[in-house]
């Protein structure tokens, strides 16, 4: 009878920690959404915003390699750029359409992955990535505004 009290003691533990886990990761979420769509209604005039998604993963500059800050945050596209803010952040990434010198779908950047197709716009000689919901359809939108 001791080792079924230990079991059922352990498995109510194991519960009522995923809970407290699943319940901090639906709470923080929602708070990086509400956080985007803050920064997106501050940022933007009402129908400037083509496309966006507030919760895009930014997988950082490929020039400065793996040790930067990575995260959540909101990515837009107007006609004219491609701006992004991570939540937490004070100042948001600002890419101009017109420097913008190529677009692609790849699985990984700066030697991480989600195991996800990911959003990689190249600028400069450099190239900055995201993994954001429906990255193709964001693909053919970016293609469709630059020039030509």
């Amino acid at each position: 009878m001791t080792i079924l009290l230990l079991v059922l003691l352990i498995i109510v533990i194991v519960g009522v920690v995923g809970g407290v886990i699943a319940l901090t990761v639906v709470l923080v979420t929602k708070r990086v959404q509400q956080s985007s769509a803050n920064a997106v209604a501050a940022a933007f005039a009402p129908g400037e915003v083509l496309r966006s998604d507030p919760m895009a993963n930014f997988f950082g500059w490929e020039s400065r390699g793996g040790r930067q800050i990575r995260g959540n945050g909101a990515l837009v596209l107007t006609a004219q750029r491609l701006w992004f803010r991570r939540a937490g952040a004070a100042e948001p990434l600002e890419i101009p359409l017109a420097a913008v010198t190529g677009i692609e779908i790849v699985r990984s950047h700066n030697g991480k992955s989600v195991r996800r197709d990911l959003l990689r716009v190249a600028v400069a000689g450099d190239s900055v990535a995201w993994w954001v919901r429906e990255p193709k359809d964001w693909e053919s939108h970016l293609r469709s505004l630059l020039p030509r």
